[in-house]
């Protein structure tokens, strides 16, 4: 029988045997941002009972424009559609919470936490890694901090959002496909140096 208590938990990218560290001077830092609550969110905003009942819980309304990101301490709402949205978070109970203060109203909470992982990608030069592969303006006149896109990095969909000036995106990409964008982000990242760090 199974040794429940010393199972540990693992990430998409265990497979790889990454090796944390790199030179200090790196102009690019990846890191991987595991075991975030992960949900999707569904509902109309322009209905006040829903913004009302989603700020009650997540700290802030559902962004209404196109590709924008409302932020409160640990919770992101990412603008995915017309009527849904990508929320981050680190409480493991977001979803019930969510459900629960929606219940009634036209709306739709959705766990993906499983679906998905989450790589940071920091440093000067991660704007330069980002523009090898997506076909995203992200010119600091075009895109900056509180932006979020759906698009392609390499062959592969994904949702990034920008955190800082710094730059700093965080990429979500399904699970299958966790280990080719780090591989493809670490070798992009190459020319610029690399360091490898962990979320603790």
């Amino acid at each position: 029988m199974a040794d429940l208590d010393n199972l540990k938990a693992r990430t998409p990218l265990d497979p790889l045997d990454i090796i944390h560290g790199g030179p200090s001077d790196a102009g690019v830092v990846l890191t991987e941002i595991p075991f975030r609550t992960k949900l999707v969110l569904r509902g109309n905003s322009a209905e006040k009972a829903f913004v009302t009942a989603v700020k009650s819980v997540l700290g802030a309304p559902p962004p209404a424009e196109a590709n924008s990101v409302a932020a409160v301490k640990d919770v992101r709402i990412v603008w995915t559609g017309p009527d849904e949205w990508m929320v981050y978070g680190d409480d493991a109970e977001l979803a019930a919470k969510l459900s629960n203060r929606l219940e009634g109203l036209h709306a739709a909470v959705t766990e993906v936490t499983e679906h998905y992982t989450m790589v940071r990608l920091s440093g000067r030069h991660a704007r330069d890694v980002m523009a090898k592969g997506c076909a995203i303006d992200l010119h600091p006149r075009e895109f900056g901090p509180g932006k979020c896109a759906q698009s392609h990095i390499g062959r592969i969909t994904v949702l990034f959002d920008q955190l800082d000036e710094a730059p700093t995106y965080d990429i979500l990409v399904r699970a299958s496909f966790a280990e080719y964008l780090w591989m493809y982000l670490e070798d992009a990242a190459l020319e610029y140096g690399v360091r490898i760090e962990s979320l603790g």
